[in-house]
């Protein structure tokens, strides 16, 4: 992908963005690559875009770009900002806390049901994720430890062998993940983050659905807490 300066959506529709690897249709490589550029700062907080400057952007019909702009609206990314345009979020205590909130009840549910039924294989899967994120963050690796992280959450969501629920995970976290690797890079990359990733991978194999579902929540929640209050702590808006 070519960069994205930061101008005002007008002026950005005469660059060219390549589009995402590997796209499972073009609305969702439309959706990975504007997703990237938020994340980048290529598009950052506050900018205005349009689906006929992207579409210029990125070399295709309106429709893929209106596609991947509703899911962005729907995973929060992306607001309205009049009839023809719309912004990217800016961050704020409150916009997190409730995505935290959300993806809480989700990956408690996505644990208790892999617990109940998934696969070993995959969940053995979890677990080598697992371990990578403890090497990663013994390492202070961000980047290996971003990567580990969520393919340790959507591997035990696979396991669940519920594909809705695996969609709505990946949805709650779109805007988690993106918000907190472009503003908050390497906050959650803990051994204490790891560890708990560690517990969780070891209940789940054991087949103990109740503790597998209350360490998943004490998970989640303790990372939300702990980037609401680096949020806030540095002045973030509480709401955007």
């Amino acid at each position: 992908m070519t960069e994205l300066t930061h101008r005002t959506e007008e002026s950005a529709g005469e660059a060219s963005l390549g589009l995402a690897p590997r796209p499972d249709s073009l609305a969702m490589s439309v959706y990975n690559t504007i997703r990237q550029a938020i994340v980048d700062g290529k598009l950052p907080a506050a900018s205005r875009v349009t689906e006929a400057g992207l579409a210029k952007q990125l070399g295709v019909s309106k429709t893929p770009v209106r596609e991947a702009l509703l899911r962005l609206k729907e995973v929060g990314l992306v607001e309205s900002d009049g009839p023809r345009a719309d912004r990217i979020v800016t961050p704020s205590a409150v916009r997190l806390r409730d995505a935290y909130e959300v993806r809480e009840a989700l990956e408690m549910k996505s644990a208790r049901l892999a617990a109940e039924r998934g696969h070993r294989d995959v969940l053995l899967a979890a677990r080598h994720e697992a371990e990578r994120t403890v090497v990663a963050a013994d390492k202070r690796d961000f980047a290996a430890y971003r990567a580990a992280d969520e393919a340790f959450h959507t591997t035990i969501a696979r396991a669940t062998g519920n594909a809705r629920l695996a969609r709505l995970i990946d949805d709650a976290n779109a805007m988690i993940i993106a918000l907190r690797q472009r503003d908050l890079p390497g906050i959650d990359a803990s051994p204490v983050c790891a560890s708990q990733h560690m517990a969780i991978s070891k209940a789940l194999l054991d087949g103990d659905v109740e503790l597998s579902s209350k360490l998943m929540e004490e998970h989640v929640r303790s990372v939300g807490d702990n980037v609401v209050a680096y949020l806030t702590d540095h002045g973030a808006p509480q709401h955007a």
